[in-house]
């Protein structure tokens, strides 16, 4: 074990702890609010534009990315109420150790796949080894396994609409990026 496999493991362990503290369906949910969130965004906020043209009589040039922001904020906080009141309900149930130790198995799994996407970042600046020697990497205990996590779990993933539904975005003129 070196200082690759300390700085690694410090964010793990926070993973493990936040992942305790919250609970399964707020850990779920925070991920679940953020993912809806752009899903959401990119999706309706057309729709909040028209709403607020018409009914607030907003006008501006950046209407659509007020709308986006508006939309995104939205739906993030409508995902953690529900959240608050699921994660009350298996509290009241007495299910709250259950998901305490869920949510730390899901925080851990979290932490890691960000680690994960990190290192191959890191993976990808240091192909001649001057960040981090070949010599550090070998002796990890951590660093292999860990930068071979996101890009395991990859091919499962379906990127394609998304990045069809970015790209449009993208190329909505009529939104001042």
């Amino acid at each position: 074990m070196n200082y690759i496999d300390l700085i690694i493991a410090i964010p793990l362990v926070w993973g493990v702890f936040v992942g305790f503290k919250n609970g399964l369906i707020i850990e779920v949910a925070s991920l679940a609010a953020l993912l809806l969130g752009i899903f959401g965004a990119i999706h309706f906020s057309d729709l909040t534009a028209n709403f607020l043209v018409t009914s607030l009589n907003v006008t501006t040039q950046y209407i659509n990315l007020i709308a986006f922001a508006v939309t995104f904020v939205g739906i993030v906080i409508l995902v953690h109420l529900l959240a608050k009141m699921i994660d009350k309900l298996v509290k009241a149930v007495a299910l709250g150790f259950v998901n305490r130790l869920l949510g730390m198995v899901f925080g851990l799994i979290k932490y890691a796949f960000i680690i994960s996407i990190i290192l191959v970042i890191i993976n990808a600046i240091n192909r001649n080894k001057t960040f981090i020697s070949e010599e550090k990497i070998e002796n990890s205990i951590l660093y292999k396994p860990l930068s071979a996590f996101a890009p395991g779990i990859f091919p499962y993933l379906d990127f394609q609409e998304i990045k069809k539904d970015i790209k449009d975005f993208k190329d909505d003129k009529s939104i001042p990026l």
